[in-house]
């Protein structure tokens, strides 16, 4: 055998070996119903034609639109039937406020004292220029050793912080825990100061209500430029907060006509979508049990995947091989 001919059913062999590979891991992972709940796809080939049916919990309208196949619906955002209730204290504070912010920044956020201290003297603020009448803060893992003894206003005025965190301020509540849902529902409130978690964002937008958004960490950042982006929320900088920053973003939250249309926008949309979670559970039913066979049989999948792979499979590799065995042969003519 000459060298020429050698080189070329080496290429041959690595050609069938590869695709041997690719068809065998393909009908491997293949499974009779594939069926995906989560929070994104995206544009991942590998995955799609994998899948049988996906549902995302994704909300129309206020994420970025991207395109879909039609075996992924969107169905966020997915509300809980019952939420907890307001506690008496809470209830009495918002039915005394009618123009309430209210604070939460979910479990696992920590910042530094600095801006604890600034959050809390622009709120002391506000309310006393009238631009909110009350706050509600639930603190969760913030104690009172993370915040200063002491608080200067920008007037000078000097302010005890113990006094505030042991609730002896009549228009700021503090607490570790609040039914947020229930808050963000009530008519008092008029603005919620967030991290930005997913939750959090579907909650502010099912029950109207703006959003400032001080991002920590994770999806949090990307959750408040899709606010900002929707024309329903403002971002602070963690690492260089201000508090008229603070004061004046509240300000055009609560006073922006714009801001007013688009919350009330979304609204409307949020509330429709939200009753798309009943349609996941058909497309989930209705996929399993699809099928004539009562599920796809193995040797279906082995006589039709490595066909169907054939032709949409990982091109990618094929054209490198490709490349590879056209240098060989190059190699073997002597060019």
């Amino acid at each position: 055998m000459n060298k020429r001919n050698f080189i070329f059913l080496l290429s041959i062999f690595l050609l069938i070996l590869v695709f041997y590979v690719d068809i065998s891991t393909s009908t491997q992972n293949h499974t009779s119903k594939n069926i995906l709940i989560g929070s994104f796809v995206g544009g991942r080939s590998h995955v799609n034609p994998m899948l049988d049916i996906a549902v995302l919990l994704y909300e129309r309208g206020y994420n970025v639109p991207q395109t879909l196949p039609p075996n992924i619906q969107e169905i966020g955002p997915v509300m809980s039937e019952e939420y907890p209730s307001l506690t008496p204290e809470l209830d009495d504070f918002l039915n005394k406020h009618k123009r309430v912010l209210y604070v939460s920044f979910g479990t696992r956020f920590f910042t530094t004292i600095e801006n604890n201290n600034k959050l809390l003297k622009a709120f002391i603020e506000a309310i006393d220029k009238k631009i909110i009448d009350g706050v509600i803060w639930t603190l969760v893992l913030t104690s009172k050793d993370d915040f200063s003894p002491t608080l200067n206003l920008l007037d000078g005025t000097e302010i005890q912080t113990s006094s505030i965190l042991n609730n002896k301020h009549p228009h700021i509540h503090i607490s570790k825990f609040g039914p947020q849902f229930s808050i963000l529902n009530h008519n008092n409130t008029k603005l919620f100061l967030s991290h930005g978690g997913t939750i959090s964002c579907h909650e502010s937008l099912y029950t109207g209500t703006p959003m400032l958004v001080f991002p920590f960490a994770y999806d949090q950042a990307g959750n408040a430029e899709k606010l900002k982006l929707n024309g329903v929320g403002l971002i602070l900088s963690k690492l260089n907060l201000d508090v008229n920053d603070v004061i004046s973003k509240i300000d055009l939250l609560l006073k922006d006509e714009n801001v007013k249309k688009n919350v009330k926008r979304l609204k409307f949309l949020s509330m429709i979508n939200s009753k798309r979670k009943y349609r996941a559970a058909d497309l989930i039913e209705y996929t399993l049990h699809d099928s004539h066979n009562k599920g796809t049989s193995k040797g279906f999948l082995n006589d039709w995947i490595p066909k169907a792979r054939f032709f949409e499979g990982d091109v990618n590799i094929y054209v490198a091989l490709l490349s590879v065995i056209f240098g060989l042969r190059l190699i073997g003519i002597g060019i």
